[in-house]
C-alpha cells in the first residue's frame, strides 16, 4: 500500500532530487585542494535553496565545536538517501586520512545514475499524465469541429428531402 505524500515527503524528494549536485560542488571543491570541512562549506554557500537548512544546520553544529563526521551525520539524517553514504564516506575519510575524492566520484556517478533512473521512470509516466487533457480537451474539440457540422450537415439535407 502506498503512503499519502504528505509536505515532509514531498520536501525530502525535493532535497534528494538536487542533491547529486551537491555532492558534484563537495568533489569539485575537494579537487581544488579545500579540506572536506571547508568543501562542505563551500558547497553549502551554493547549494539549491532545499538544501540550505541541512547545511546551516551543518555550520551550526561545527561552529559550535562538534565533530565533522557528527555535523556531516545529522545533516544527512535531515536529507537521507545519498547523504547518507555521502556522509559515512566522507566521515571515514576524514577519520582515517583515506583520499576523499575517488570515494565522492563514485558517489557522484551513483547519484548521477539515480538521478537518470528518476527521469527515465517520470519520461515513463508522461504519456498517462498527458491522456487526460488529450482526452479532456482535444477529443470535444474534434467533436465540434469535425462531427456536429457533419451530422448538421446530414440532418439539414434529410430536412430538405423530406416532402
Amino acid at each position: 500500500m502506498k503512503r499519502p505524500i504528505g509536505p515532509d515527503r514531498r520536501a525530502r524528494r525535493r532535497r534528494q532530487a538536487v542533491l547529486p549536485d551537491a555532492i558534484e560542488l563537495v568533489v569539485v571543491a575537494v579537487r581544488s585542494g579545500r579540506s572536506p570541512t571547508d568543501a562542505v562549506l563551500a558547497a553549502a554557500d551554493v547549494a539549491h535553496p532545499d538544501l540550505r537548512p541541512a547545511f546551516d544546520a551543518f555550520e551550526h553544529r561545527l561552529r559550535r565545536g562538534g565533530a565533522f563526521a557528527d555535523a556531516l551525520a545529522a545533516f544527512a539524517d535531515e536529507i537521507g538517501g545519498a547523504a547518507v553514504v555521502m556522509a559515512e564516506a566522507m566521515a571515514t575519510a576524514d577519520r582515517y586520512g583515506l583520499p576523499l575524492a575517488p570515494v565522492l566520484d563514485r558517489l557522484v556517478d551513483e547519484a548521477r545514475a539515480e538521478r537518470r533512473r528518476h527521469a527515465a521512470e517520470a519520461a515513463r509516466r508522461l504519456p498517462v499524465a498527458l491522456s487526460f487533457p488529450l482526452v479532456a480537451c482535444c477529443l470535444p474539440a474534434f467533436v465540434l469541429l469535425a462531427v456536429v457540422p457533419a451530422v448538421l450537415g446530414a440532418v439539414g439535407a434529410l430536412g430538405e428531402s423530406l416532402p
